[in-house]
């Protein structure tokens, strides 16, 4: 019973929703919540040619038939909201919003869109950032005022305590550490804290119901837009191509028209992951793409087939922070995934049949 907590190391984009997607399953967990940010991030997994995403849901619930919460701590664009149900042929009895959530209007969306400064930061302009100040400010309107989410408008701190005190639940953080407002290097941060403390508080979890926090580390670690990436040296876009691990960001380059390319560490920066482990209470982490450290490992689902390099990364990682690697991401498909215990449970074909209709 409790609740397995997943939040982002570093800058984001390091697998999230597929950590939380894989935990939920292995725990059959009774629900996947969502407790900060909005409809700014992209959670999401490649099934075959397929790439299946979600903006304002939690991409836990991908692998599970579980619950699905939305806690006052997580702001609601009623439009993506309402796609993502219909498009994940959700019901009002399986996706529940919490009365206080704020929302986000098409203006707060337009005025960061017409906002210079949000270019700067790698803003995903979802507007977000303008709905959670106008919370701040008490001017907000709030999910129990909007007509088409009544019927699925909850309790959601209830339904999340009562759950963890049944069986365990997944709670799915939005962003890395470092863009959270408290903890990133200001102005390039997000709206809101994205720690495992301020999503425990925007589910409404009693602190005591939490059993693990694991945290999404990328070999390599990425970041959008500016700001500094630790101490350590950075690819060129050229050198990236050379050894074909160039990422694509979601966001737009409003000079080019085209999707921006993600900046690369060339390796991790152990005094900021040590802040991470420090500011979330990691005891685990899952260490995601794997394989651009190793292409050898590409695709393994065996703790056993990881190679060598791989493996001294992992031992690297665990004598530098003193927390325990038990996972590894090892490709761009949904099912390369390898858990130290090799518990992952087996991909059935109910749920390769659920994952089809979902394309």
């Amino acid at each position: 019973m409790g609740a397995n907590i997943v939040v982002g190391g570093f800058w984001g984009d390091e697998g999230k929703g597929l950590i939380s997607a894989w935990q939920t399953y292995k725990h059959h967990a009774l629900g996947v919540f969502r407790g900060c940010g909005g409809a700014n991030p992209e959670h999401g997994l490649f099934f075959n040619e397929s790439y299946i995403k979600t903006n304002q849901l939690p991409l836990g619930f991908i692998f599970e038939n579980c619950l699905i919460g939305i806690g006052p701590g997580t702001a609601v664009d009623v439009q993506k909201f309402l796609y993502e149900v219909e498009k994940f042929h959700l019901s009002p009895e399986q996706v529940r919003v919490d009365r206080k959530c704020p929302i986000i209007t098409p203006g707060n969306i337009q005025e960061e869109i017409d906002s210079s400064s949000m270019d700067a930061i790698g803003s995903t302009k979802s507007g977000t950032g303008i709905a959670m100040s106008h919370a701040a400010l008490r001017i907000a309107p709030l999910a129990e005022d909007v007509i088409a989410l009544q019927p699925f408008l909850d309790d959601v701190p209830a339904m999340a305590n009562r759950l963890a005190g049944e069986g365990p639940i997944s709670i799915e953080s939005t962003q890395g550490t470092f863009l959270s407002r408290y903890h990133g290097e200001y102005p390039n941060v997000t709206s809101v804290d994205v720690t495992a403390p301020s999503v425990i508080a925007g589910v409404g979890l009693n602190w005591r119901s939490v059993e693990d926090v694991i945290v999404g580390v990328k070999a390599l670690p990425t970041r959008e837009g500016t700001g500094p990436m630790g101490d350590v040296e950075e690819f060129t876009v050229e050198e990236m191509e050379a050894l074909g691990i160039v990422e694509y960001s979601s966001i737009i380059d409003p000079d080019t028209g085209k999707h921006q390319i993600r900046r690369k560490a060339k390796g991790i920066d152990y005094s900021l992951l040590n802040r991470i482990i420090m500011l979330n209470g990691a005891n685990q982490i899952a260490l995601t793409f794997a394989e651009q450290v190793d292409r050898a490992v590409e695709n393994v689902t065996k703790w056993s087939e990881l190679t060598p390099k791989v493996k001294n990364l992992i031992s690297e990682i665990e004598r530098r922070t003193n927390v325990e690697v038990t996972l590894v991401n090892t490709g761009k498909q949904w099912s390369s995934m390898a858990s130290k215990d090799d518990d992952l449970p087996e991909i059935t074909d109910s749920l390769i049949e659920r994952l089809k209709t979902y394309r």
